[in-house]
């Protein structure tokens, strides 16, 4: 790999962490200034993106201390889970009002849900510090400016093709465990084709085969999986509500069916696609580097 090669993929790589780090912290000081559930959106989609470049960074061995980094943000990303949920749901309930009467005692349940984990998720972003974090990720940044500067730099586009390959490996990994007749199994495909996409995105301007329009193709693959999953936390919901007798059981078998049908409606559409992962293929997006 030559050594302007090594150079231009650790410039790259300082420009993302310098332009991502200062996003992240202008975005979360927004959202704890004016908290409404579009700055919660947007810190949320910032936070997966800060999870997406902290894992390239592991998998270039560009930084020290980013095992702690990610545990962080993973934290901090899960934290958005149960408002997220919740905001799915209602959602996807709201057109099956006119078929089932049901579905909206089911969206009050929701409704005082969601007051209360917004309260919670409001408490929690306003308490949020990030100056260690700044610290160490400017670390990382003068760490990666002194390998751009070494004549035996050892970033190179290699090591990123290679990165990419082995987050689409872990992929297809769980593309061979998928069961059809368990969502999980689509759920955690899902995840990991999440952060090969994240990953594909990051490194766009260093391989020709990343083109916006192959990346639109990877987000249209992806979405397929997250409709099945959108309906599972649906499904989770209304047995929750159920078991804890805010919903009658008789009430809700209707509604039940209804969304196990949609499910397996879902799951199929996904099933006749499932193998356009290896459209996706990183030996095909990466052989020519640009330089």
């Amino acid at each position: 790999m030559s050594f302007e090669s090594s150079r231009a993929l650790a410039a790259h790589v300082v420009a993302r962490v310098r332009t991502m780090r200062r996003r992240y912290r202008k975005q979360l000081a927004r959202c704890q200034q004016r908290f409404s559930e579009k700055s919660v959106h947007e810190l949320r989609v910032e936070t997966r993106r800060m999870l997406a470049l902290v894992d390239l960074l592991r998998a270039l061995e560009a930084g020290a201390s980013l095992k702690k980094i990610r545990k962080l943000f993973k934290q901090r990303l899960d934290s958005f889970d149960q408002l997220r949920d919740t905001h799915v749901q209602l959602l996807l309930l709201k057109p099956l009002w006119r078929d089932f009467p049901e579905a909206r005692s089911f969206d009050l349940w929701l409704r005082r849900r969601e007051k209360r984990l917004t309260g919670d998720l409001r408490h929690r972003i306003k308490t949020t510090k990030q100056l260690r974090v700044e610290q160490c990720l400017k670390e990382v940044q003068k760490q990666l400016r002194k390998s751009a500067r070494a004549e035996k730099s050892p970033l190179g586009k290699a090591r990123a093709a290679a990165a990419l390959s082995h987050a689409f490996a872990r992929v297809l990994k769980l593309r061979q465990r998928v069961r059809w007749s368990n969502a999980e199994t689509i759920h955690r495909m899902r995840v990991a084709f999440k952060r090969f996409r994240f990953m594909s995105e990051l490194l766009r301007p260093l391989f020709p085969g990343l083109t916006t329009g192959r990346l639109r193709q990877m987000q249209a693959y992806q979405r397929l999986m997250g409709k099945v999953q959108d309906m599972e936390v649906l499904l989770a919901g209304l047995r929750q509500a159920v078991a804890k007798a805010h919903l009658p059981a008789d009430a809700a078998r209707g509604l039940h069916k209804e969304l196990m049908r949609r499910r397996r409606g879902l799951i199929g559409t996904f099933r006749a696609s499932v193998d356009k992962l290896f459209e996706f293929q990183p030996e095909q997006l990466t052989h020519q580097a640009r330089d």
